[in-house]
């Protein structure tokens, strides 16, 4: 391997600073109304993003040549230095359609990026031979792979009423669901302006979350699949494209600042500069994104091109993907109207400044309607394009581009590499892909979901790497990681690898191994074949909270390092307005417990207690609950407890009644079922509580 530091003038030294947290895409607050929901919101997604840098810098040393950790992308969350914003832009149009079908017309060109259906086949290897294979990425709407998907409304003559754009990631509304399913529901029925959707609608059927008991988010619901959009199905909500992840943005940031020797030795160079007609080159050398795409080539050659020059680079805060306005001086209206009025913005903003109040560079639209008012008498598709009806919604994109936005400031230029290669047998090491609890994992993976080119992949490929939560103390959780280059074998525990934790208060106990598990991995334009290992997980008291990494280790190899940030372990965190929530704690008839209230503030009613929120005492004007309610004749709010049907106050502090077995489950005293309005509906805030057990 070859290599060679680079000078670049003027250094400046970084500055650190702390108390940095990003923004949600477009700085968008979904919680404006309930302050605490949207600092927990505000939390987790900063701690995401901070993750999935974790995740790209590391790069890949388990299974892969010259791929060392990124040296010139920084994360904020450490370091913060004053930098200045520059924009990345692509067409919004599929790409790769043109390269692949070089013979089409425009108009059928046109009506692939809107239906998916192909006139053949394509190789699956975009930088050598391949074979061919079905039009990839899969999924209902997989091919509108440039971080920006879109369903069309067509009313009964077929004429086109309204098209849906959406930029927005999977992993912000996983989150989203995560705070709270109800106010994803609301937010489907009003973006697609479509009451009918229900909670059951956007879940997955037969499993529930494992620690608040709350039904999981499915990602290709009804409602967020496919091209097209109608009264009973469909619509865009967020990207679904296996490729179109945030956490991919963010390794195709952090990898494309690898430097790499142009042309490839031999004969020996020290150029690492590479030029724009080289950038779908430079992707195949350094192995990140999918080659002619609009988007994957710009950004990571742009990105390789500021690191060249001897920048530090990130994704400017807030890190998203950002619709473009549209270019509307060749659309023509039927009655002269300007054709921009019918442009709405869903969601997001034309302008944004960063946290200093500086204006950043394009526009920040998350979500864009394109609709013609009933009023008018007329439709979308009456309106002309450079003189052609708008017959499909891919028109509308070929009119519009996206963006991601940059930030650098000067540092020094790396050392440049060969091109990425396969590491020979003996130093190939198991390679930690992504954590799930067992019950999620089979079912998503059994799940398979059709496409226009007939090649259904599960529904787990539509997972992101936003981590599992698991709570401390918890003493049999049942999970499953997914590993590559991994030698397990199933039924040969002989060869099952080691599955250890960055905390020696964690442990997992491996029970099984499945081998041949096909899917896309979240990021992934294609599927590919990985090995999933069984566990149960414990968490000791001990156990540090927050993001931990996971070591796998093959049967006879030295220990490589962890993919970090692929689960959080949680104090036991208790919402106001969930019933039963599971803490993870189970207990054997031999086991005293003791529950402990250490901080948090809710209420059960904020019209109660002047508006002000308590701790899990209770309302302090003691009133006693109704029957109904979790605990009657004990006082509204306060904490209480459950192990099997035997429930009891805990309040601030309590020991679990002798003899029980089962998990501690902890909820609320209020109205469980809305007997006498609200519910639990209305409820602010939550408690942290401590359990010990011997």
């Amino acid at each position: 391997m070859q290599s060679v530091e680079k000078k670049a003038p003027e250094k400046k030294a970084p500055s650190s600073t702390s108390g940095f947290q990003f923004r949600t895409p477009a700085d968008i607050q979904d919680f404006a109304g309930d302050p605490s929901k949207q600092n927990m919101m505000n939390s987790l997604w900063s701690n995401n993003l901070d993750g999935f840098i974790q995740q790209g810098m590391l790069n890949n040393p388990w299974n892969t040549t010259n791929t060392p950790p990124t040296t010139n992308y920084y994360n904020p969350i450490d370091n913060n230095p004053p930098s200045q914003a520059a924009n990345i832009q692509w067409l919004a149009f599929p790409g790769r359609l043109e390269y692949n079908f070089p013979n089409a017309t425009q108009d059928q060109l046109y009506q692939m990026a809107d239906t998916g259906s192909m006139p053949g086949q394509i190789s699956n290897d975009p930088c050598g031979t391949g074979q061919n294979v079905a039009y990839f990425p899969y999924g209902p709407r997989g091919w509108q792979d440039e971080y920006c998907e879109w369903a069309v409304t067509r009313n009964a003559a077929g004429k086109i009423t309204r098209i849906d754009f959406t930029c927005e990631n999977p992993e912000y509304w996983n989150t989203l669901w995560m705070v709270d399913p109800n106010k994803v529901l609301e937010l489907y029925r009003s973006i697609l302006d479509k009451p009918q959707i229900t909670l059951e609608d956007l879940s997955v059927p037969g499993i529930v979350n494992p620690v608040t008991n709350q039904p999981v988010y499915n990602p290709l619901n009804k409602w967020n699949s496919g091209p097209v959009s109608n009264a009973s199905t469909g619509g865009a909500i967020h990207l679904t494209s296996t490729p179109n992840t945030i956490q991919t943005e963010i390794g195709l940031a952090t990898t494309s600042g690898i430097q790499r020797f142009n042309p490839p030795p031999p004969p020996p160079t020290t150029n690492t500069m590479w030029p724009s007609a080289q950038f779908n080159n430079l992707i195949c050398v350094g192995q990140f994104g999918q080659r002619y795409r609009n988007s994957d080539p710009n950004i990571g050659g742009t990105v390789n091109n500021f690191v060249t020059q001897g920048f530090m680079v990130t994704l400017a805060d807030p890190p998203g993907l950002y619709i473009q306005m549209p270019n509307f001086s060749a659309y023509k209206t039927p009655d002269g109207t300007d054709p921009s009025t019918f442009w709405t913005i869903k969601r997001g903003s034309q302008t944004l400044t960063d946290q200093s109040g500086n204006t950043l560079p394009g526009n920040f639209i998350l979500h864009a309607v394109y609709e013609v008012p009933a009023s008018k008498g007329y439709t979308v598709s009456d309106i002309t394009i450079s003189n052609q009806p708008i017959n499909w919604g891919s028109q509308v994109a070929y009119t519009f581009k996206m963006q991601i936005v940059a930030s650098a400031y000067q540092g020094t230029t790396p050392q440049g590499y060969e091109p990425v290669g396969d590491t020979p047998p003996d130093q190939t090491f198991a390679q930690p892909l992504q954590l799930f609890y067992q019950d999620y994992f089979d079912t998503l993976y059994n799940i398979n979901v059709p496409n226009p080119v007939n090649h259904p992949i599960p529904l787990l490929s539509n997972s992101t790497y936003v981590p599992s939560y698991i709570n401390v103390g918890t003493t049999a959780a049942s999970m499953v990681i997914v590993v590559g280059t991994c030698t397990a074998k199933a039924n040969q525990p002989s060869t099952w690898p080691s599955v250890t934790f960055d905390d020696p208060n964690i442990t997992a106990k491996v029970t099984a191994v499945k081998e041949n598990i096909t899917y896309a991995i979240p990021g992934n334009s294609q599927p590919s074949t990985n090995t999933a290992v069984y566990m149960t997980v414990t968490v000791g008291a001990n156990a540090t909270p927050g993001q931990h990494g996971v070591y796998v280790t093959n049967a006879g190899q030295q220990q490589k390092p962890a993919m970090p940030a692929l689960f959080m372990v949680s104090p036991v965190t208790v919402q106001a307005n969930i019933a039963w929530q599971n803490t993870g704690v189970v207990l054997t008839a031999a086991n005293k417990a003791t529950i402990k209230y250490a901080s948090g503030l809710w209420t059960a009613n904020p019209q109660d207690n002047g508006g002000q929120l308590y701790n899990a005492a209770g309302n302090p004007v003691f009133i006693a609950a109704k029957q109904g309610y979790t605990m009657p004749g004990q006082d509204e709010g306060a904490l209480i407890g459950r192990v099997g049907n035997t429930v009891f106050l805990v309040g601030m502090s309590a020991t679990v009644p002798s003899g029980l077995s089962g998990e501690i489950q902890l909820c609320i005293n209020d109205d469980l079922n809305g007997l006498y309005g609200a519910g639990l509906t209305d409820n602010i805030g939550s408690v942290t509580v401590s359990i010990s057990v011997s």
